[in-house]
């Protein structure tokens, strides 16, 4: 029973960290609100992806940080900013205060970000690794979903009281707290600096394997979130469905996400290696039947494969850097990885509408967005095909 309350707990420190986005259902209340102040939409949406920027800020600073904290500590505080950070708007009006306090929580989820991946590499070895870096991703998911639908929930309260989803990280924070031991934490990182004490530094080539799993994040992630923008402008542009049966289509596809990492474990022992190459042509294919579907089952069919291999492709990415890199570097390749995550998700707006103008046909980004799957499948297959 320890066992099992130590790695929910390890678990849950990957539940809120794409919590980012979470209050976007009361957007529309937030910006009918504050128009009374004479405050733009624009600026209120601005309070929603501050907090990113506030993320990739913390993560370039990890390495100054560690300077000062323990791995544990830094933990702590990290879910702690995440609370207090995210739970303020609550009790906040004035548009610069709120500001800061999404800063804040950025700040917090920055801090844990990649520790709450590389503490999974950390404490398992072999297919029990395999198994809950699976598992890691299944609750970063199921923790998005969950506190997105908890905050539909309460905007019916009004927009501030959907910001009290945030408290979820003192949960956590007990979780971590009461079933993690200090003193094995404590052991492991003592190992850590131990056995990796001549490799203090990244070398070229850890560099170059940080920067192409980052640039394969980077793409799985902007891709999917182009996707879940795009696929309710479809359901309504081409007449083929309601924006109900588009939201459930997008369920649909964090439920995958779920399902993906339940049986990620039992892909790799039958894939192996090829799992990636195999993973990324699917996802490929997917985009093209999701940007030619002319019936609401062909385009939830797309969204489903889409939304299943891109946790898998993810979870593959995470998994490597575990896998291959020295412990004493495993927080320096992360955040690399990790500023490529985030950059996808930043650019998933932006980035389509150059890609449309560059393929002006009605496929456009979805054109160019299957002519780079394709390009990195052929890459993929390639490589294993020279081992």
């Amino acid at each position: 029973m320890k066992r099992i309350l130590e790695k929910a707990s390890l678990l849950a420190l990957s539940t809120m960290l794409v919590s980012t986005f979470a209050v976007s259902p009361a957007i529309p209340q937030m910006i009918e609100h504050f128009a009374q102040q004479g405050i733009a939409a624009a600026q209120v949406e601005n309070l929603i992806t501050v907090t990113s920027f506030a993320i990739m800020v913390t993560l370039l600073a990890n390495g100054l940080v560690v300077r000062f904290l323990s791995e544990r500590n830094i933990i702590i505080a990290g879910l702690l900013l995440m609370a207090i950070g995210g739970a303020l708007p609550m009790f906040l009006t004035a548009y610069p205060l709120i500001l800061l306090a999404r800063i804040l929580l950025g700040l917090g989820i920055g801090l844990i970000n990649a520790r709450a991946i590389n503490i999974i590499g950390n404490f398992f070895t072999g297919q029990e690794r395999v198994q809950m870096m699976g598992l890691r991703g299944s609750a970063e998911v199921l923790g998005s979903a969950g506190l997105t639908l908890l905050v539909g929930w309460l905007t019916q309260f009004g927009w501030q009281p959907a910001f009290l989803v945030y408290l979820f990280a003192l949960v956590i924070l007990a979780l971590f707290v009461l079933f993690v031991p200090k003193e094995e934490l404590l052991a492991r990182m003592e190992v850590k600096v131990e056995e990796n004490a001549p490799k203090v530094k990244l070398d070229k080539t850890m560099w170059m394997m940080g920067i192409y799993l980052a640039f394969l994040a980077f793409f799985v992630i902007n891709v999917n979130t182009f996707l879940t923008i795009r696929i309710p402008q479809i359901v309504l542009a081409k007449g083929i469905g309601t924006a109900q049966q588009a939201s459930l289509i997008l369920s649909l596809m964090q439920v995958m996400g779920i399902v993906a990492g339940t049986v990620f474990s039992s892909l790799v022992g039958r894939l192996k290696d090829w799992l990636l190459a195999v993973s990324y042509v699917v996802f490929g294919l997917a985009v093209v039947g999701i940007a030619f579907a002319d019936n609401l089952w062909v385009l939830g069919l797309g969204g489903m494969v889409s939304g299943f291999f891109y946790s898998i492709i993810l979870t593959i990415v995470f998994s490597q850097v575990t896998d291959r890199v020295p412990k004493a570097l495993l927080n320096a390749v992360m955040t690399i990885v990790l500023m490529g995550c985030n950059i996808g998700g930043a650019t998933s707006a932006i980035l389509p509408t150059y890609l449309e103008k560059l393929n002006p046909t009605p496929t456009g980004a979805f054109g160019i967005y299957a002519i780079g799957c394709a390009l990195i499948s052929a890459g993929l297959i390639y490589k294993q095909l020279k081992k």
